[in-house]
């Protein structure tokens, strides 16, 4: 027969009081019941509270009460045939207890594993089926951020997403500005907080009503901090005595990227197939993964030099990534850089100055496009081509301001050719008498 037995494990003035549920030899569940007490007012041989005061008496009661509904939920459970588990002992106290059970999906790290295990069924940003690998690899991040998190600062205890509010992501910002994360990212895992929660609350879910007061930070580039390779770099890296095939190949996809101002998932899945010919000239034609847009980009006669002797072969994005940092190394790309950079994976980004080509990533094909075409290309061109959304975005992306734009008005003002003609009325001879 199952018995019941509560019991201290400490001897301080709010002691938790335990039940300890043995079914069987190989059966005894043990669980906090919810109640605390005074070491000094628990009698430790009959495992009850002395029945010296009023509240202690109403505690006892409580606690035998507690007893008898977990024995019945025992016999309930029995005939169902259930496994007795210290969930199902932690169940029955706060069903007792009139406590919401915690299921499975409350707990944060549990629904956001639940939410990149529907991403292939997700409604995405182009409004069609299906979240983008890269979007899928950030709610990785997220999780693993938040796995950290509860290490550091619960413990190890998990996060109820009902105890998610703006008091709770102070804490949070807090302590990953401390671990050294980029304002950026701080900015991206709020926004996750704010998708999984809602998400969460159309399944029922208890979220707080403060989810919606949810807001992002991000911090504005300085034009020192945009990295990107400039002509002459350029040039250097296509001179660079490089002979490994791989470095080779990895080249020219780095070269092509500067020269069609695409992000780096598009630029790596282009093919022959992608090249056309339009009238007299040349061109990429491309879906962009993110956005869903079909863009042309013309082929510039650098970029069909590039590919004269060949397509390049596809490579990931880690082995890109990996390879220009030695292609930009092996050119010389060295000047002293102010970047964040992440010495391991999976640890928060490092500000400091490093040699330029260690701070090359597959982003720079994109930016440095943007940089280098800007003012010489009709801005709203350069913007279907790299898919900014306003103009705003797009200065942002390339370091550049509203005082910028006012400089290079001026410019193609200074160009117009002034009227310096005045009207001049012609006299023609009346030839009548």
């Amino acid at each position: 027969m199952a018995t019941i037995k509560y019991f201290l494990q400490s001897k301080s003035e709010t002691s938790n009081i335990y039940v300890r549920y043995s079914i069987s030899r190989a059966i005894m569940l043990k669980r906090k019941t919810g109640y605390v007490i005074n070491a000094k007012d628990w009698n430790n041989d009959k495992s009850v509270p002395k029945t010296i005061k009023p509240e202690l008496k109403a505690l006892k009661l409580k606690l035998d009460k507690l007893a008898t509904f977990i024995n019945e939920a025992h016999n309930n459970t029995v005939a169902t045939g259930t496994a007795f588990t210290v969930e199902w002992l932690q169940l029955q106290i706060d069903l007792f207890n009139n406590k919401t059970p915690i299921v499975e999906l409350d707990i944060l790290t549990n629904y956001i594993q639940k939410y990149i295990d529907e991403a292939p069924y997700k409604q995405n940003a182009k409004k069609e089926l299906g979240l983008s690998n890269g979007r899928v690899q950030n709610l990785k991040l997220f999780k693993n951020t938040i796995v950290k998190y509860e290490a550091d600062v619960f413990k190890g205890k998990s996060i109820l997403i009902k105890d998610i509010n703006l008091q709770f992501l102070e804490k949070f910002k807090m302590w990953m500005f401390d671990k050294g994360y980029s304002t950026n990212y701080v900015g991206k895992n709020i926004a996750n907080y704010r998708t999984i929660c809602l998400d969460a609350s159309k399944n029922d879910i208890e979220i707080s009503t403060q989810v919606k007061s949810f807001r992002g930070v991000s911090e504005s580039r300085e034009p020192e901090d945009i990295i990107t390779l400039n002509e002459d770099e350029q040039e250097l890296i296509k001179n660079a005595p490089i002979i490994r095939e791989a470095l080779l190949n990895a080249r020219k996809w780095l070269l092509l990227g500067c020269l069609i101002g695409q992000r780096a998932g598009d630029l790596l899945n282009i093919s022959k197939n992608n090249i056309k010919g339009l009238n007299d000239i040349t061109i990429i034609e491309l879906k962009q993964q993110k956005t869903g847009k079909l863009v042309a980009i013309p082929l510039l006669p650098e970029a069909v030099e590039i590919l004269e002797d060949g397509f390049p072969y596809h490579i990931s994005l880690t082995r890109f990534n990996e390879y220009i940092k030695d292609i930009c190394k092996e050119a010389g790309i060295d000047k002293p850089t102010k970047a964040r950079i992440k010495e391991k994976k999976g640890q928060p980004h490092i500000k400091d100055v490093f040699p330029k080509w260690q701070v090359i990533s597959s982003h720079i094909c994109r930016r440095s496009f943007a940089t280098n075409f800007y003012g010489r290309i009709p801005t709203p061109i350069l913007m279907n081509i790299t898919a900014h959304g306003t103009e705003r975005m797009f200065l942002s992306y390339i370091g550049k301001t509203t005082y910028d734009s006012a400089y290079q008005m001026m410019e193609y003002f200074s160009k117009l050719t002034p009227k310096t003609t005045n009207p001049v009325l012609e006299v023609i001879k009346n030839t009548g008498n």
